[in-house]
């Protein structure tokens, strides 16, 4: 019984030992903001749907992270990649003009775990899938802002996506 009590007895002073060990300090990371999420979405032609009665494009992003709270209390903000020759983020709703005669709307719609982007051609016709139409595929961003987080930033300008990037110190993937 002795043997029983010394046993458990050093099992647990080992493992006081080893849990308690320190090792050397690492580098201070980049802050971060746990109550702000960006994802990077990239469509191809094939994600596109036509609707037939909506008489538009759509394709839906699905996330878990867009849960009801985000839905019903934070921000869902989606920007478009500026088709064409120079770089810029675009905040949807977003109306492009490729000619004087015809114009493409962006428009979103977002639930529970999933955000939908609309594409409406101003003349209500099926034309390219929105992918073939600029001859590339269509990235968007999606930021998630936690309703706290929104409220404290209400006079900032959340359109520019650049404001945004710095705003909520959000760190992109190379």
């Amino acid at each position: 019984m002795k043997t029983l009590r010394f046993i458990g007895l050093f099992l647990v002073m080992s493992l006081f030992a080893i849990t308690s060990c320190e090792g050397p300090k690492g580098d201070p990371g980049r802050d971060g903001n746990a109550n702000v999420k960006s994802a990077t979405v990239v469509t191809k032609a094939s994600d596109w749907e036509w609707d037939d009665n909506a008489l538009n494009w759509y394709v839906d992003l699905e996330w878990d992270a867009i849960d009801y709270e985000m839905v019903d209390h934070g921000a869902v903000l989606v920007y478009m990649e500026s088709p064409g020759d120079f770089y810029a983020w675009h905040q949807l709703p977003l109306t492009l003009y490729p000619n004087d005669q015809y114009s493409a709307t962006l428009e979103t719609v977002y639930y529970d775990y999933a955000v939908t982007v609309f594409w409406t051609n101003s003349d209500l016709q099926r034309h390219e899938n929105p992918c073939r139409f600029y001859d590339d595929n269509i990235e968007f961003k999606v930021v998630l802002i936690d309703a706290m987080t929104f409220s404290k930033h209400q006079n900032e300008d959340l359109s520019n996506y650049e404001t945004v990037k710095k705003l909520f110190n959000i760190t992109e993937e190379k």
